[in-house]
């Protein structure tokens, strides 16, 4: 899978939790950046993203994502991992 996928992957994941359109989604943007991520909301994007990706996230990495370009990183590391 290649980056473009999952960063299409990720993408999806958030629009679905946060209800959000197309136009209020950046990867860069922080946690901060919206308004909707709390501790619930990110759960439930950790496993959103789990569910995509037929992956099983670590207590650290799940603690260390601040943006959704961190949920990508994370998922090209443990794809690359085979």
């Amino acid at each position: 899978m290649d980056e473009k996928e999952i960063r299409a992957k990720v993408k999806k994941v958030f629009l679905d939790v946060f209800g959000i359109t197309e136009d209020r989604f950046g990867f860069e943007k922080k946690q901060d950046d919206f308004e909707v991520w709390d501790s619930l909301a990110h759960m439930q994007l950790v496993s959103g993203v789990e569910a995509a990706f037929g992956l099983q996230l670590g207590l650290e990495e799940i603690v260390d994502i601040q943006a959704p370009e961190g949920f990508v990183r994370i998922v090209e590391k443990r794809l690359s991992r085979g």
